[in-house]
C-alpha cells in the first residue's frame, strides 16, 4: 500500500518531465512566407521530381497538415494552388490524383488582400543584371506623368522563385530620386526596394497601384527570360505610393507566358442595397 502511494507522484513527476523536455514539432515553414504558398511550392518540388508519380494519389489533407505542422484550412489552401497550376486533380471523396509532372504555369499568385501581394513579391529572388538613371521624358512620362523632367534611378532584375532556374519576371524598377541611397544596399540577398524606402522616409508605404496589360517580347527581354521573342507576355505595373499618393517606386514587371498566374480573389460584404 504504501508503495503503490509513492510511485502515485513519481510517475506524475516523471510525466511533467517529459512534457518539459519533448521538444514540440515545429512548422517547417520560414514565417515570413504565407504557409499555403510554401506548402504549394514544397508539394509541386515532390511531383516534379517523382515522389508522387502521374497517376498516384499526393497525401490527404491530415497527412499534408501532420508533415508541415499547418492548420487544415492552410493544407486546402496549398492543394488548390496546385489545382490552379494543372498537377493535379481532386474527387470528393476519392481523393486528390496526380495530372501532371510538370506545371502549365510557372507560378500562381492569388491575391486576396495587399499583404499576400506584397508577400508574394518577398518570396521571390530578385538577380540584379544593372542599374543606371533615367530622365523621366518621351515614354517615360506615360509612367510617371507627374515627374517630368526628373532623373529617377532605374535598376533591372530578373525574378526567380525558389529552387527554379528558368526566371519568372523581367524587372525594371524607378525609384523616386530623393531615395536614391537605397544602391547602397539593393544588392543584398533578401533586400525589398519598399522597405529601403520605408527605412529612408521613416515610415511604412502608404499605398500600392497595380496595372495589368499584355504585350509581345522584345528580343532583348526574350533573351534575359529565355523566351520567344514576340511571344505574350504580362506586363504588371506596381506602383508603390507615399501619402497624397505621391510615387515613391513604380516597378515594371514582364511575366512570359505560360510561366505566371494572377488570381485576384475578394471577399464580398454586402451591405444594405439602397432602394
Amino acid at each position: 500500500m504504501l508503495q503503490s502511494w509513492c510511485s502515485r507522484p513519481l510517475c506524475i513527476i516523471r510525466a511533467a518531465l517529459s512534457l518539459l523536455y519533448t521538444p514540440r514539432m515545429k512548422s517547417p515553414l520560414a514565417p515570413s512566407l504565407p504557409r499555403y504558398a510554401v506548402v504549394a511550392q514544397a508539394l509541386m518540388r515532390d511531383i516534379e521530381q517523382g515522389t508522387f508519380a502521374v497517376g498516384s494519389m499526393i497525401p490527404t489533407e491530415l497527412e499534408i497538415c501532420e508533415r508541415f505542422g499547418i492548420s487544415r484550412y492552410t493544407a486546402r489552401e496549398a492543394v488548390r494552388r496546385l489545382t490552379e497550376a494543372g498537377l493535379v486533380h481532386r474527387r470528393a471523396g476519392v481523393g486528390t490524383t496526380v495530372k501532371a509532372r510538370k506545371v502549365s504555369t510557372r507560378y500562381t499568385a492569388s491575391i486576396s488582400d495587399p499583404g499576400e501581394l506584397i508577400a508574394f513579391t518577398r518570396q521571390t529572388r530578385m538577380d540584379l543584371l544593372s542599374e543606371d538613371r533615367v530622365q523621366i521624358a518621351g515614354d517615360w512620362l506615360k509612367l510617371l506623368p507627374d515627374a517630368q523632367g526628373q532623373v529617377w534611378p532605374r535598376f533591372i532584375a530578373r525574378r526567380f522563385m525558389p529552387d527554379v532556374e528558368q526566371p519568372i519576371a523581367y524587372t525594371e524598377i524607378l525609384v523616386a530620386p530623393e531615395y536614391e541611397a537605397i544602391r547602397d544596399r539593393i544588392h543584398k540577398p533578401g533586400e525589398m526596394v519598399y522597405r529601403l524606402i520605408e527605412q529612408i522616409q521613416g515610415g511604412p508605404v502608404d499605398g500600392l497601384r497595380q496595372e495589368i496589360s499584355c504585350l509581345a517580347l522584345s528580343k532583348r527581354v526574350a533573351a534575359l527570360l529565355d523566351a520567344r521573342a514576340g511571344s505574350p507576355a504580362l506586363q504588371v505595373l506596381r506602383y508603390y505610393l507615399g501619402k497624397d499618393d505621391v510615387v515613391l517606386s513604380v516597378a515594371i514587371n514582364t511575366y512570359p507566358q505560360d510561366r505566371f498566374k494572377l488570381v485576384t480573389q475578394w471577399k464580398l460584404d454586402w451591405g444594405p442595397q439602397a432602394e
